[in-house]
């Protein structure tokens, strides 16, 4: 297998495990504030041995471009997710009133 299919693999691991964790915990918990924490640190727990991992490997162009996916797929998970807890939350409150 080559290293682009371990990049994307990671990368969707990665966004799978951070929302899974994130919504699971907002619907047990109710809190959103510690569902995206937790939900960060599960994201930073995969993406910062992934940078290290693909930093090792290449150098460049490959490595700056590699480096760049990675931070953009953090970003944008957090984004989504932050999203997401919100609109649990609204609709959680919508519910109660």
């Amino acid at each position: 297998m080559s290293y682009d299919f371990y990049y994307w693999s990671i990368m969707s691991a990665a966004f799978i495990a951070t929302n899974l964790v994130g919504v699971l915990l907002m619907l047990k918990t109710k809190k959103m504030l510690l569902s995206f924490l937790v939900s960060l640190f599960v994201d930073l727990a995969i993406f910062v041995p992934a940078c290290l991992w693909w930093a090792s490997l290449f150098e460049g162009f490959s490595l700056m471009f590699g480096l760049f996916g990675y931070g953009i797929a953090f970003v944008n998970t957090e984004i989504l997710l932050a999203f997401a807890l919100f609109v649990m939350k609204k609709k959680a409150a919508a519910d109660e009133a």
